[in-house]
């Protein structure tokens, strides 16, 4: 049963701070979120499983989460004055959660890092890359709108690496179904001792969503095939 909701807009005034430096070629884009925007949570046990979408990153150079290292990577320019950035962070194991809403504004084509006012940078910091996940969106003027497309996280500086997509399967085989293809992009269990808030990870190579399009999950549970879930991708 779905439980990931993204909250409303906090209207606040924090804004983008960037950060000149004569060792880059451009500005380092920063969001700075205070602890009224930045809602998280960290359990002693968990009992219920998340949504079916969970993560959508490039595949990072840590070893470890980095609470600092955290980029949203816009592929293409925003051009919408009133795009907000939704954006919900769980563990593999179900224990921490997060999730915060930011209005983005027009922003061109790149990196953008954030800085996470978290009270549980000891727990976090524990976890693999792939053990706690950012699923971001952008949509227009508000959260929860229905009209949101998901753009590539990562911890640690995007290498442009194929993209890694989790998924909450639900105990079904589920595969990734790309519209006017064929080809299928098959999908795997993560091995683990706790998978409850997701379980399966598909790879998609970086040249398939080079353009802003849909892709599919395609579900079967025991011969059965359920409702294709919809993954738009800015």
């Amino acid at each position: 049963m779905t439980r990931y909701f993204f909250r409303p807009l906090l209207y606040a005034t924090t804004v983008i701070f960037c950060f000149a430096t004569h060792s880059v070629a451009e500005d380092q884009r920063r969001i700075v979120l205070n602890e009224k925007q930045f809602k998280e949570s960290f359990l002693d046990t968990v009992s219920v499983s998340g949504g079916i979408r969970a993560g959508f990153m490039y595949q990072s150079p840590l070893e470890h989460v980095d609470i600092n290292e955290l980029y949203v990577n816009l592929q293409h320019d925003i051009e919408d004055q009133d795009a907000v950035l939704c954006v919900n962070m769980v563990s593999r194991d179900g224990r921490y959660s997060a999730s915060w809403d930011y209005a983005l504004g027009k922003q061109a084509a790149g990196s953008i890092a954030v800085t996470l006012p978290s009270k549980y940078q000891t727990q976090v910091s524990s976890y693999s890359p792939d053990a706690l996940v950012v699923l971001a969106a952008i949509a227009k003027k508000e959260c929860g709108s229905g009209e949101m497309k998901y753009v590539p996280t990562s911890w640690g500086a995007a290498t442009k690496s194929d993209y890694i997509l989790y998924v909450n399967s639900g105990n079904t085989d589920t595969i990734i179904g790309i519209p006017g293809q064929t080809e299928r992009i098959q999908c795997a269990r993560i091995t683990a001792d706790s998978t409850i808030a997701y379980d399966t990870r598909c790879i998609i190579a970086k040249d398939i969503l080079d353009e802003p399009k849909s892709i599919f999950l395609v579900r079967k549970n025991f011969g059965n095939r359920l409702p294709n879930v919809e993954f738009p991708v800015r």
